[in-house]
């Protein structure tokens, strides 16, 4: 046991009062005159042996008295061996989880509030000089200074939800990251939430025995919970007059088995889809939403489902980005190729345009969403580097070879993009075996139905070679195992290498089904199709489909509901436009990108379904988890609903003795007063019988 105020023992002098008084009975006699002895006689008197003892005993109790009253001011206390604490001042850092999911009612108010109670309680635990952090999942710049008392308390009232979320390792090391940085010799971490299980990542979470971490969960009531998961789209590329089909993907959280759930679907504030679903319990399921796309431009939607208490995760936004046309360069060779004019050259979703090889301004390049290259005899070395750059910064292109060409100049032109070698001709009739119907050229094409899908044959073509380093992905192989039509990503474009002419001559592939979509989505595929949807706790950087170049400075980022607006941070990264997120959008909905307050392209955010799984650690969990990661340092704070300063200051200082030292001394002087009081009570009855 030792003292927080030692000095006050000074006052265990004061025992020698009462002994004093003890030893130096200072009471006089007074002599009392009866007239009749008889009256004594029926007196009851008391012993001088019970008189001593009741003034010894009437002694020890003031000695208590005063010894107790003493202690109390000395505040004994019983250090906590398992956390001793160390001189010095206190550093504390405390996480208040923010997000969605601590809107949920809880016994008395919402679990933020709850949580926002407990921080206070935290704080009250620790003096004056000790320092504090504040953190939530919005993690702003402001969270990364030490605070008073009092900075942290009116900081703390300004915490509300939020649609950010982060993984509690992120969190925690974020947390021991800046207590490090004090100078304070004990470093307190506390962690506030439902403790969701979809942000419980405790594998990768921080081992850090220098911290002291404290998780208080927060309980809150069982809910039911039906959401949109997410969305995707079957179009390689949207246009207008094409009919396009959402894959919209639903979840519950629930119980029990759900049945007609109704979904619509709006675009343009129009509603264009309804559906009605049913829902197994904890699980999933998809529904098809089809429209066709009959206006150019932007296309801001949304998906909308109801149902309650959780809200904030039945709508899920999502922009389509209306490309007119896609453009296609085709260079011939000798001769033009009447298959390829007829297949893109009276299509309204492609911009085509034919050159001889001879007309041909490499330099214009980069305007072209496609180039084809049609059976050229040779590649010049500045050729070959001019299509390297376009395809590395994001172009597609096509090589066909011709049956006469310079073999080795377009081997050297292959190298730069790493793909496989041309190793002579062989003029053999040879039937395609194979085609990789998962490649992306062939989605949503045959609908898995290929039994009876007619296989092209070559006569005369280029065999291939691959060596270390070779990068190809095979789309067609003929029976021998040589590839016919193959594909290697360069940066961020494709070359696309087809190893025989087009031509009904050397093959019959042209006259086949298969030639159209092998054909016409190698143009489609060109055009970089940016992401319907982002979440909102996406960190990347998000792709674009504009090239805003020196305009870029009079690009703004607003939402559709005109209550946002800012000036997006746009980067050419990797041959690809991307803006880059800041954390300044916080809510969900269609946004636009504007130059000169005019629309040119669509981006929308969703918050983050982390937050719609509702399953809870808890207390046990956590214990669990603990021991699962040996995870030492860590402990859990169960019965929440008391008040934690008293429980916290027991737990860093020990256990305080100064309310029993004062409890006590006044018990001693009750015992004092009954030993004084009783015996003359006695007496008195005693004589006022004898009276009567």
């Amino acid at each position: 046991m030792i003292f927080a105020a030692p000095l006050f023992l000074i006052g265990l002098v004061a025992v020698a009062i009462p002994i004093a008084v003890h030893l130096f009975n200072f009471r006089r006699y007074k002599k009392v005159y009866f007239s009749n002895v008889e009256r004594l006689e029926q007196m009851q008197s008391e012993t001088r042996r019970q008189s001593t003892l009741r003034q010894l005993l009437i002694m020890l109790a003031r000695i208590l008295a005063i010894v107790f009253l003493v202690l109390a001011f000395a505040q004994p206390l019983i250090p906590n061996k398992n956390n001793p604490l160390k001189s010095g001042s206190n550093d504390v850092s405390i996480y208040i989880d923010n997000s969605f999911s601590m809107e949920n009612a809880g016994e008395s108010g919402t679990l933020l509030d709850k949580a926002k109670q407990k921080a206070r309680e935290i704080i009250a635990a620790y003096g004056p000089s000790d320092r504090f952090q504040l953190l939530t999942n919005d993690i702003e710049g402001r969270h990364f200074h030490w605070l008073s008392k009092d900075e942290i308390l009116l900081m703390l009232d300004e915490v509300e939800a939020s649609s950010a979320t982060m993984p509690l390792s992120s969190i925690a090391g974020k947390q021991f990251d800046f207590l490090h940085s004090g100078d304070g010799k004990n470093k307190y971490a506390y962690l506030i939430s439902d403790f969701q299980t979809s942000i419980a990542d405790f594998g990768s979470f921080p081992n850090d025995s220098s911290v002291v971490s404290t998780f208080v969960p927060l309980e809150a009531a069982e809910i039911s919970n039906v959401f949109i998961d997410s969305l995707s789209f079957n179009a390689p590329v949207y246009y207008r007059g094409s009919a396009v089909t959402a894959d919209v993907k639903l979840r519950s959280e629930g119980d029990e088995n759900l049945e007609k759930i109704p979904v619509t679907l709006y675009i343009n504030g129009r509603q264009r889809a309804l559906a009605s679903v049913d829902l197994p319990a904890r699980g999933t399921t998809s529904v098809d939403m089809h429209f066709v796309i009959d206006e150019s431009g932007l296309l801001n939607g949304y998906v909308e489902l109801v149902d309650y208490p959780v809200t904030f995760d039945d709508k899920y936004f999502f922009s389509l980005n209306i490309r007119e046309r896609v453009n296609m360069l085709v260079v011939e060779g000798d001769k033009d190729n009447e298959f390829l004019g007829r297949l893109f050259g009276e299509d309204s979703a492609i911009a085509y345009t034919s050159l001889n090889v001879r007309q041909m301004d490499f330099s214009r390049i980069d305007d072209n969403d496609v180039v084809l290259l049609d059976e050229l005899p040779s590649m010049s070395t500045g050729m070959a580097q001019s299509l390297h750059s376009y395809v590395e910064n994001g172009g597609t292109l096509v090589v066909v070879v011709g049956n006469n060409i310079d073999e080795a100049s377009y081997n050297e032109a292959l190298a730069l993009f790493s793909a496989p070698q041309l190793a002579g001709r062989n003029d053999s009739r040879v039937a395609a075996a194979t085609v990789d119907l998962n490649n992306q050229l062939y989605r949503n094409v045959f609908d898995g139905k290929t039994d009876n899908m007619e296989m092209p044959s070559v006569t005369g073509y280029y065999r291939c070679s691959v060596s270390a380093g070779t990068l190809r992905e095979p789309i067609v192989r003929l029976a021998n195992g040589d590839d016919y039509i193959s594909s290697t990503p360069c940066g961020s474009g494709r070359l696309y290498l087809i190893t025989a002419p087009l031509r009904e001559a050397n093959t019959d592939f042209v006259r086949q089904a298969l030639f159209v979509p092998t054909l016409y989505n190698m143009a489609l595929f060109s055009v970089h199709l940016t992401q319907p949807a982002v979440s909102l706790d996406r960190i990347e950087p998000v792709e674009l489909m504009n090239d805003y170049g020196g305009d870029a400075g009079n690009v703004r980022l607003t939402s559709t509901e005109g209550d946002f607006e800012e000036i997006p941070d746009i980067r050419r990264i990797g041959g690809k436009n991307m803006m880059v997120l800041h954390g300044t959008v916080r809510q969900a909905g269609n946004y636009l990108l504007t130059t000169d307050g005019v629309p040119v392209e669509g981006v929308s955010f969703n918050y983050s379904r982390l937050e719609s799984e509702m399953q809870f650690l808890g207390g046990d969990g956590l214990k669990r988890v603990f021991n699962d990661y040996n995870l030492s340092g860590c402990s859990v704070i169960e019965n929440v609903d008391k008040p934690l300063d008293t429980y916290l200051k027991e737990r860093m200082e020990g256990r305080h003795l100064w309310r029993w030292c004062v409890a006590l001394s006044l018990l001693m002087l009750l015992v004092e007063i009954l030993l004084i009081r009783i015996p003359m009570r006695s007496n008195r009855k005693k004589n006022s019988q004898i009276v009567s």
